[in-house]
């Protein structure tokens, strides 16, 4: 009979420790948001990698590389190969990147460079041409 009482005294001591866990579950607190991803990082934000992130180029606003883009211009003779090349298009350089980016093929132009590329764009602009005079 002590047997009987062992098991009895054993079975309700499990279902009162399965009815606490389960109300001390229903009583935590939800866990913590996401952490945000790398993906969710927006070009502004801390933390954004302009190399790693987005479309790998970063800007130059400092003009850092400016002088040694120009000159990189020059020597690869791209005004030949960018697309929109006509009398009245203003080229800017807009950036670099360490590998070869994603260009727009039709007014973007990455001239290739020891730091990796340099980019280009070209644009129409209808000021009035003075080449010739």
């Amino acid at each position: 009979m002590a047997t009987n009482q062992n098991r009895a005294s054993l079975i309700a001591a499990s279902v009162g420790l399965s009815i606490i866990a389960l109300m001390g579950s229903a009583n935590a607190a939800p866990p913590p948001p996401p952490a945000p991803s790398l993906a969710q990082v927006a070009e502004d934000d801390p933390g954004f990698d302009c190399l790693t992130m987005g479309n790998l180029m970063c800007g130059d606003p400092d003009g850092k590389y400016a002088k040694e883009a120009w000159a990189a211009w020059d020597k690869a003779q791209a005004w030949k190969q960018l697309r929109t090349a006509a009398t009245n298009t203003r080229v800017e350089y807009v950036g670099y990147a360490k590998r070869h980016p994603d260009v727009d093929a039709l007014s973007e132009l990455a001239v290739p460079s020891r730091h990796g590329w340099f980019v280009f764009r070209g644009t129409l602009t209808t000021e009035p041409t003075t080449e010739g005079k």
